[in-house]
C-alpha cells in the first residue's frame, strides 16, 4: 500500500520494530500491538485515503472485528481533508497531524543554566520516563497510564540497545525534566516523543533535545533526512520550524472511546 506520509511510513517502521504486526487487506491496514492493548495508535485501522462521511459505519464495524475486546477506537487517514463533520458528530476526536523533515542539524539552542542532557541508560532513566510520560495524566487515571507509559518505556529501551535509537533526557539535578527519542530508519531518522514537565516548558530545554537527538542521528552517513510529527496548530510546530524544519505532508486520525470495557484514555 503507497502511502505519501513519511510520519505515517516511519510510524509503522517504528510499530515493526516494537513487535507490532501491520496486515495488509489492500484497502486498509490492520496495525496490532498485542503486547500494549491500550495503546491506541499502536492498534488501529490505517486507511491511505481522506475520511469520507458515508463510510463511518463501514470502518467503525471493521475496527469493532478486528479488535472486538478493545475500550477505544482509532482510525488513521492517510491525507488530510476530506469530511470529518459526519465523524465529529458521532463523537470521534478528528486530529490533523503535520509531517514535518530537514537535512541538516536543526538550529536550537543550548539548554538552560542547570539543565544537563545526557542520554537515558539506567533502570530510573526509564522509570523516570514513564513518570514524565504520564505527568498530564488526571490522578484518577494514573495508575493505569503508568502501566501504559511503562510498557512503552520498555519498548523504546529495546529500540536504544538494538543500537537504532537513541533517547534523549534533560536532567534538573537528578531528576528527568524532559525527554525525546530518535530512530534510524534507514535514510530517514524519526524523532519519537517530545515530552517536557509543564514545571519546565518554555526554557528552550525541548528544542537542545531535538538539536542533540538530530546531531546523533546525522553522525550516520546513511541517514538523510530527520523526520518529525506534530498536532496542527500545537505549540510544537513553531519550534521546529525554527529549527529548520519545513512542511513536507499531513494526515489525520479519528479516534473515541468504546466498547463493553471501562473506557482507558491513554494513547
Amino acid at each position: 500500500m503507497r502511502l505519501d506520509s513519511a510520519g505515517l511510513t516511519t510510524d509503522l517502521d517504528l510499530l515493526r520494530l516494537q513487535g507490532s504486526t501491520v496486515t495488509d487487506h489492500g484497502d486498509h491496514l490492520v496495525v496490532r500491538t498485542e503486547a500494549n492493548p491500550t495503546f491506541w495508535w499502536g492498534n488501529f485501522l490505517l486507511v491511505p485515503t481522506s475520511p469520507r462521511s458515508d463510510e463511518v459505519e463501514r470502518w467503525t464495524a471493521r475496527f469493532e472485528e478486528q479488535f472486538p475486546d478493545a475500550a477505544h477506537r482509532a482510525i488513521a487517514f492517510g491525507t488530510s481533508g476530506g469530511d470529518t463533520d459526519a465523524w465529529a458528530a458521532q463523537g470521534w476526536d478528528v486530529e490533523i497531524d503535520v509531517d514535518l523533515a530537514t537535512t541538516s542539524v536543526p538550529a536550537c539552542a543550548d539548554p538552560p543554566d542547570g539543565i544537563r542532557l545526557r542520554e537515558l541508560v539506567s533502570d530510573d532513566d526509564w522509570e523516570q520516563s514513564a513518570q514524565v510520560g504520564g505527568s498530564d495524566t488526571p490522578q484518577e487515571q494514573r495508575d493505569g497510564r503508568l502501566v501504559f507509559e511503562r510498557r512503552r518505556a520498555a519498548a523504546k529501551r529495546g529500540l536504544v540497545e538494538s543500537g537504532r535509537a537513541r533517547w534523549f533526557g534533560a536532567f534538573d539535578g537528578d531528576r528527568l525534566v524532559a525527554n525525546l527519542g530518535v530512530v534510524r530508519l534507514g535514510d530517514l531518522a524519526r524523532y519519537q516523543d517530545v515530552v517536557t514537565l509543564a514545571s519546565h516548558r518554555r526554557r528552550g530545554i525541548a528544542g537542545a533535545l531535538v538539536r542533540a537527538a538530530g546531531e546523533w542521528a546525522l553522525e550516520d552517513p546513511a541517514v538523510g533526512r530527520l523526520v518529525i510529527v506534530a498536532e496542527d496548530g500545537g505549540p510544537a510546530i513553531g519550534l521546529y520550524q525554527r529549527a529548520g524544519f519545513a512542511e513536507v505532508a499531513r494526515h489525520l486520525g479519528v479516534s473515541r472511546t468504546g466498547g463493553a470495557q471501562p473506557p482507558d484514555t491513554t494513547q
